[in-house]
């Protein structure tokens, strides 16, 4: 049988061996024989994949022809783009069908993510999405976000672009030239890419020529009217032409000197020996949606929130972000300082370059508190396990540290009652009163969990989920009888598919969505706050950490009194709500300096 085996497997070997030698032969045959045609077909590569590339992500044949005949200079500029990353290819390959191969698969891998993306929460996708974190546990938990839908157009056009890939390799048209002969050309077409993106003078020609709608995006919904006006390879490189424009400067006299002299303020003492627990919920995509006055929503959901608004300060703030990038909000909590000041960027804790950074954190760690931070998730999403421990946390808990429970809810999320209950455990066992910032998860898209019911009713069922816990943890906390002030906000708004987008039907766009930016905030005490310096406006949510200071009797330093005196001119500081040129250089100075330089207002003991 031995023998046997040994004689089957050099003839298996043999025949595969063979096999690849005929594909081979047919391929040199292809070379030497298909001249002309073979030059065509390697010279339309570009075309051929900017359109399967596009006609994907429309789905439709009639929505693609439709965006050629409105749009026909911004497909010639794909077109240019599209050909100056083949030239390189091609002369990095030294191979047609490699350079084909790489970009085929990569304009197709960009499409099928643009159509995933857009399906699960309508937003179009950026690169600058890639700095969410890109390591396999990250994209394994990203893609639970996402709404996969395999159509039947999807497979069709993936499957046609795949064809012709291999066509083109079979066909092998001819392309070798020596090192010395490529290395030239392939820096030149090299350099015209890296212009075309991130020169602005360049970049601002090229665009004005063929037509690229270069409209910075204020918000969610002009960035979605852009994507109408460009289409998917067109926006993909403008917007990151946008950002790499709009790169983070230091600001003019950016000296330790005048750093300190716009700390105007004098430190407030404190009003109160009361050092009270400090807890700030963030609650995963919880908004209030009766306030969208356009979708008559009636409901019951909402009871249990109004019956703790009703024993709460009640205030209403502007947050930064709508529909997904959680951490822009959180950071704005965390540091009392705003993303505006940052260039809205999405990932602003990324920013960060201070080795210690000064922030919420360091303040009450200055006061003797135990601080800890809590979210039911992995940690190393949004690299929060590597930046927040930076910021001088007594105790992360991710999902995997938590001390109760992790119990689900239906989604396969955390539920706010195991938040609820970690919180809790948090604060009996601390023997120092305690500053804790928990961001939940209970209520992410998608929201299709619920057989029968659409988007809005199942996420409505998690609102009064988390109305709920939200309940139980301020009759927990009073029962505990230690003093106590809670900050309960929403993220944002929640994301919707674009199939039935709730947006979409209430008539949302980039002039009318400033609402989609206000969240509703309560502030629970079981001690008497100093209620005069309750807001009485919509103020930006970054201003709500510092003021609980105020209302809690503890100690303002001077840095966190001067923003807190801005808070009379500037109520709001997010872009949503002004004029690209509206500046409040003191937020500016001291967000830059509390992030990227030098920390001069920190206080950490350097």
């Amino acid at each position: 049988m031995a023998e046997t085996m040994t004689k089957e497997r050099p003839g298996l070997l043999k025949r595969i061996g063979g096999f690849f030698r005929h594909i081979q032969e047919i391929r040199m045959h292809n070379q030497q024989t298909m001249l002309r045609s073979n030059a065509i077909l390697a010279w339309l590569f570009p075309v051929f994949i900017v359109c399967m590339a596009e006609l994907n992500q429309d789905v439709h044949i009639i929505a693609f022809l439709r965006f050629c005949v409105r749009r026909p200079t911004v497909l010639l500029f794909d077109f240019l783009f599209a050909y100056l990353i083949y030239g390189v290819l091609v002369m990095i390959t030294n191979r047609i069908w490699a350079a084909a191969a790489i970009q085929g698969i990569g304009y197709m891998t960009l499409s099928v993510i643009e159509l995933f993306k857009y399906s699960t929460n309508g937003n179009h996708f950026k690169l600058v999405d890639l700095s969410v974190g890109t390591s396999i546990k990250n994209l394994r938990n990203l893609s639970s976000f996402a709404y996969i839908k395999i159509t039947v157009p999807l497979v069709v056009y993936v499957l046609i672009a795949l064809g012709m890939i291999g066509f083109i390799f079979m066909r092998n048209p001819v392309f070798t030239k020596p090192l010395r002969k490529r290395v030239l050309p392939a820096i030149g077409l090299m350099a015209s890419v890296a212009m075309i993106v991130c020169v602005p003078g360049i970049s601002k020609t090229v665009y004005s020529i063929f037509g690229v709608d270069t409209t910075v995006s204020a918000n969610a919904f002009s960035a979605n009217e852009k994507f109408e006006n460009n289409s998917m390879l067109a926006f993909i490189v403008e917007t990151t032409s946008e950002r790499l424009s709009n790169m983070l400067e230091e600001p003019e006299n950016y000296t330790k000197e005048h750093v300190l002299e716009t700390v105007t303020e004098a430190a407030e003492p404190a009003t109160s020996d009361v050092r009270p627990n400090v807890i700030v919920v963030m609650s995963e995509s919880f908004a209030d949606f009766r306030r969208v006055e356009s979708l008559h929503l009636e409901t019951d959901a909402y009871d249990t929130f109004d019956a703790v608004a009703a024993r709460s300060h009640q205030i209403n703030v502007a947050v930064p972000t709508f529909a997904s990038y959680t951490v822009r909000t959180e950071f704005e909590l965390m540091y009392g300082l705003p993303v505006r000041s940052l260039l809205d960027t999405i990932t602003p804790q990324r920013k960060i370059e201070v080795e210690k950074p000064s922030s919420m954190v360091s303040y009450y760690n200055g006061l003797g508190y135990n601080t800890v931070y809590v979210h039911p998730f992995v940690e190393t999403f949004y690299g929060r396990d590597e930046i927040y421990s930076t910021y001088g946390w007594n105790q992360m808990i991710f999902q995997d540290q938590f001390t109760v429970p992790l119990t689900e809810y239906g989604n396969g999320y955390a539920s706010d009652e195991a938040v609820t209950d970690q919180i809790l455990d948090v604060i009996k066992s601390s023997d120092a009163p305690v500053y804790l910032h928990a961001t939940t998860m209970q209520n992410h898209q998608p929201y299709d969990w619920i057989p029968d019911k659409t988007e809005i009713e199942v996420y409505l069922e998690g609102i009064r989920a988390s109305s709920k816990a939200l309940e139980r943890m301020i009759n927990e906390l009073e029962a505990t009888g230690e003093p106590t002030v809670l900050l309960f906000v929403g993220d944002h708004f929640p994301s919707m598919r674009k199939e039935g987008n709730i947006y979409d039907a209430a008539g949302f766009n980039s002039e009318n969505c400033d609402v989609l930016y206000e969240q509703p905030a309560l502030i629970w005490s079981n001690f008497e706050l100093r209620e005069e310096a309750l807001p009485q406006e919509t103020i930006s949510v970054f201003y709500t950490t510092p003021t609980i200071m105020r209302l809690a009797g503890l100690p303002v330093d001077p840095f966190y009194a001067t923003v807190l005196k801005q808070m009379e001119t500037y109520p709001v500081y997010t872009s949503i709500f002004l004029e690209p040129d509206d500046r409040n250089e003191t937020f500016d100075l001291l967000t830059y300096d509390r992030v990227v330089g030098e920390d001069y207002t920190g206080t950490r003991d350097k």
